[in-house]
């Protein structure tokens, strides 16, 4: 704000030069708060990413679990094994 007018009354040159200067700083500011906010995305994934893995392993895991207690039931009604014939 070096250049503004000397005797401090604020002119429309003053304050287009002011809101120039504001609009600047306010461009640099969504920068950066983009960038952190990318960062933090980033690191949050990261950090999430193998905690989905094991529930989605867990998952698919269950279902064979269960695919082979219904074969087992099957086999063994009641916890005994069917009576041969």
């Amino acid at each position: 704000f070096t250049e503004l007018n000397r005797d401090m009354t604020l002119t429309k040159g003053d304050l287009s030069q002011i809101d120039r200067r504001l609009e600047t700083q306010k461009e640099e500011i969504l920068d950066e708060m983009d960038e952190k906010l990318t960062m933090l995305r980033s690191n949050l994934f990261e950090k999430i990413d193998p905690i989905l893995k094991e529930v989605t392993t867990a998952r698919e895991e269950r279902t064979l679990v269960e695919n082979r207690l219904e074969k087992l039931e099957e086999i063994h009604p009641q916890g005994q094994h069917a009576p041969s014939i």
